[in-house]
């Protein structure tokens, strides 16, 4: 018996020590609540589709260095063993040699410098997706979080309205039941019953759904316990200039990428419209030739030491078109990207322009609602007063808890609108993220001149 005792004892102290040691068993007890600025940070590390767009930026940077990389010095080492018979020749355009170096430097190269101009202006046109993709990021970690937040709120209201339901439920069957009610009365009672019931479930089921995309957001488990830690009203400042426009214009990513690309790919138009600028490379060698070609035979001053230094100068006479369609191509790829800027600069106007419109109206709304929640809360405690006066019917108070419960889920999703264009028109304005966290993040920042000209 003993035995069996400390054996018991035993396996529950090692049980207790793996769940206090399990992440995921020991979360439930350790999590703290997610605050707003918690949220969108984990957002900003974890977002899959963030993500995604950083990767493809990674490439097009890598894709604009390895374009300048065509100016930068290479050397190179060497062997090229062959056989020439009667007067000397190259074999795969080397002197047959046993060893040699090479180092070559392109001094001056239109196309090549116009391809670095396009591969930076691609570059650059990938900042403005990810700075775009980083804001929307931060806006739809600031949605879910407040939807989330409402959600409880709503779900609180919709037990007390199937409280009060189910309270008239139960009296108007009490009733019923002794003949002084109607069976449409009966049934009217139990319908709204039902339709308060199908409400709750509702907003439970948009919690639940709501709580699980900010899990997958921000990279949590579907299983692990989440809080909220504060209203996002609160955090979300009040908007106190109303230079929007002018405002949203110089913050806007994609506005100042594109801006970036007209300049970069005029850089690379007018290198395509000269039509004989010269190609200048430098080059240096040397070769160790080998002594069974008979070299010796041919230069009486041979030595199998070779050394060659100079400077090529290639002026294009004909190239078969190819001048014509690069001229072309980049005179498209400039008039489509200006277009594009055009495009965008119409598309920011009429966003703020909604945005506003949008803010005015919600605020209207909110005030509405509240004072709508207001009157509802006074009627509800004068009715409160009549009942213990015994002037009015105590079944007065339930028809009253659910008129104040609608006005309630009113003013619930009127403020969660309220704050969603706020932050709407404040992300236009570039001031949501700085907000929310302190500073922009590294994503939002506009980012440097790719290389030197």
């Amino acid at each position: 018996m003993n035995k069996e005792i400390r054996y018991r004892t035993l396996v529950g102290v090692l049980l207790s020590s793996l769940v206090a040691a399990s992440p995921v068993l020991g979360q439930a007890e350790t999590t703290e609540p997610l605050t707003l600025r918690k949220a969108v940070e984990l957002a900003l590390e974890r977002a899959p589709q963030l993500a995604a767009v950083r990767a493809e930026q990674d490439g097009e940077r890598a894709s604009a260095r390895l374009a300048q990389d065509a100016y930068h010095p290479s050397a190179w080492i060497t062997t090229s063993p062959g056989y020439t018979y009667g007067m000397p020749a190259t074999v795969a355009g080397h002197v047959p040699s046993v060893v040699g170096i090479e180092v070559r430097q392109t001094i001056y190269d239109p196309y090549r410098r116009s391809a670095i101009f396009q591969a930076e202006a691609q570059a650059s046109g990938m900042d403005g997706t990810v700075a775009r993709s980083c804001q929307d990021t931060v806006e739809k970690a600031l949605e879910v979080y407040a939807r989330c937040w409402v959600d409880q709120a709503l779900t609180d209201t919709a037990k007390r309205r199937v409280d009060a339901a189910e309270t008239i439920r139960k009296r108007v069957e009490a009733l019923a039941a002794e003949g002084r009610e109607t069976d449409l009365d009966l049934e009217r009672a139990r319908l709204q019953a039902a339709r308060a019931r199908q409400k709750l479930l509702n907003a439970e089921s948009d919690r639940d759904l709501d709580l699980l995309e900010l899990k997958r957001l921000i990279g949590w488990p579907g299983s692990a316990p989440l809080t909220l830690a504060a209203d996002p009203d609160v955090a979300v400042p009040e908007l106190t200039s109303a230079e929007n426009l002018t405002a949203a214009r110089a913050a806007d990513p994609e506005l100042r990428s594109l801006s970036r690309e007209v300049e970069l790919l005029g850089h690379s138009a007018r290198l395509e419209n000269k039509r004989y600028a010269p190609i200048i490379e430098a080059s240096a060698s040397y070769q160790r030739l080998s002594k069974y070609n008979d070299f010796d035979k041919y230069y009486v001053t041979f030595t199998p030491d070779s050394v060659a230094v100079g400077v090529s100068i290639a002026i294009p006479v004909f190239t078969g078109g190819r001048f014509e369609d690069g001229r072309d191509r980049a005179r498209a790829r400039l008039e489509q990207v200006e277009a594009q800027r055009a495009a965008r600069e119409s598309d920011l106007e009429l966003s703020v322009r909604r945005a506003e419109a949008s803010v005015a109206r919600s605020t209207a709304e909110k005030s509405l609602s509240r004072r709508s929640q207001g009157i509802e809360e006074q009627a509800l405690s004068a009715l409160q007063l009549l009942v213990r006066e015994g002037r009015s019917e105590l079944s007065d108070l339930d028809d009253r808890q659910i008129v104040l419960a609608d006005a309630d889920e009113e003013a619930s999703r009127a403020a969660l609108n309220a704050v969603l264009e706020r932050a709407r028109l404040l992300s236009l304005r570039g001031e949501l993220a700085r907000a929310l966290l302190g500073a922009d993040p590294p994503c939002l920042m506009p980012q440097g001149e790719a290389g030197s000209r």
